[in-house]
Formats: C-alpha cells, structure tokens, sequence
C-alpha cells in the first residue's frame, strides 16, 4: 500500500490561500464556530438569522394591511407554501394581492418556486368594492414586498391561462369567479394539472352557513360547488374563518398512504 507524504504546514496554508475568498470566510466561520459550545452556537446562529427574520416581519405587517376578505386566512397560504416547499402554486383572482403577498414571501424564504397570479384586473362581477382596476394597486403591493422573482403576473381570464398550460401544479388558490359555473370551469380547467399530493384551496366557502347567511348573494356558487365535491368523495376541510376557507386534495377518496392501497386505486 503506497503512502502519500503527509501536507506540511507550509503547504496546508499555501493551499488555503488559493481558495476563493468565500471559501476561506467559510472554513473559518466553521473552525471557529466547532470551538463554540452548542448553547452558545445556536445562539450566534440565531443573531445570524434575526436580519432575514425582520425582514420577513416587515413584509408581512406590510402585507397584513391590504385590503382583502381572505383577512387573517392568507397566514394559512403562507404556513402551507412554507411547509410543502412547492415549485408551482396558481391563484385564481389576486385582486389587490393579499393571498399574492403571503404566497410570494413564503416561496421566497423557501428560496424556490413561482406563483402564477391569474387574474383580468378589470372590471367583473365579483371584483372587491376597491378592487376594480387592480394591476397597478397589485404590482405596487408585490414589489414592495421583493417578490418580483417569485410572483408571475398572468393578466388574462382563467380559460385563456389554462389554454396552454403544461406545469404540473403543487398548490392553486380558487377565489375568482364565485358563480357556480366560475368556480367549477377554473377547478376542471387546472385539476388535470394538479399533482395528486397537491393541495387546491377555496376561499368564500360558508356564505350559506351563520354567520354568513344573511349576507349571501343570490349567485354565490362556491359553497354549492366544494360540497359536491365533499359528496363526490373528495377530501375536504373546512375552516370556519373568513367566509369559510376549504382545502380539498385532488384525488377522489384523498391520497391513498399504502402501497396495496396505491394499487388499488391506479387501477380503478
């Protein structure tokens, strides 16, 4: 067995100085932080992370502000999007861009992944009050946040996006059209799409139930649409929030967790 003669110290310190100055910032950072005592460590590491925490902060009270019926709910999107570490999330109606904002700042601290914000930004019937021409109100809350890298604005309807659409999605927001044929044209128009794992999300769920009743308006489909697909054996949860906030897994019978069950259900 031949022996390679072992690096003097000479060389050991040539060899550092050719690395490349990140490098070099690296293995010290590293030696020094092996000394360090655990308790200690966490706690410098902690330090380091308290610039990207309060930027983080900052966004979301930011974002926390623009107007929008999903209120508090959009944390749901935000605490979804962190832990599924999607690469392709949808939104169906961004309005002035609350559900973009919390979507796009947790794909951000992911440090991956794009939103598509599909919406016309002209007047519909189901525009909010103050959310009739909302692209510049939209863009403005959106780049105030530094999420131009993760949020795609698709200024069109939702047929005209899903025309030529070819990614496979992880997570899509449906809080457009709320007629019930709006609601279930954007849910057949991207559910071939969906990842079987994926999450699909509706906002405007309970307008049929109290509190909410009295304030329904006669063409709300939403309500009717997630309950057929309750009935139809999709897996649905219901948040009683914010006028009701749905999250239903695109597999009929939910996601099978077994091997045989997998089997069993890619043959039906």
């Amino acid at each position: 067995m031949t022996h390679l003669p072992r690096e003097t110290a000479t060389q050991k310190i040539g060899r550092f100085a050719r690395k490349p100055a990140a490098e070099k910032r690296a293995a010290i950072l590293s030696t020094v932080m092996a000394a360090v005592p655990r308790d200690v460590r966490q706690w410098l590491l902690g330090i380091r992370s308290l610039p990207a925490q309060f930027r983080t902060a900052r966004s979301k009270s930011r974002a926390s502000y623009i107007r929008s019926g999903l209120g508090d709910s959009a944390e749901l999107l935000y605490g979804l999007v962190r832990s599924m570490k999607p690469e392709v999330c949808v939104e169906i109606g961004s309005a002035l861009g609350k559900s973009a904002s919390y979507i796009g700042m947790a794909l951000k601290e992911n440090g991956r992944g794009m939103l598509y914000a599909i919406d016309p930004h002209e007047p519909t019937n189901w525009n909010d009050v103050d959310a009739i021409d909302s692209l510049k109100e939209f863009s403005r809350n959106v780049t105030a946040a530094g999420l131009g890298e993760h949020v795609s604005v698709l200024r069109s309807y939702s047929d005209a996006a899903a025309k030529d659409w070819n990614r496979p999605i992880d997570l899509i927001f449906i809080d457009g059209d709320h007629s019930y044929e709006g609601v279930k044209r954007d849910w057949d128009l991207f559910l071939p799409h969906m990842k079987p794992t994926g999450v699909a999300i509706f906002h405007d769920t309970l307008w049929e139930l109290p509190p909410y009743a009295g304030e329904v308006r006669s063409d709300m489909g939403v309500p009717r649409f997630v309950d057929e697909l309750r009935e139809g054996g999709y897996q649905v949860l219901t948040i009683n929030r914010d006028y009701g906030v749905s999250l239903v897994q695109p597999v009929i019978g939910g996601f099978a967790l077994r091997s045989s069950s997998r089997v069993a259900q890619a043959a039906q």
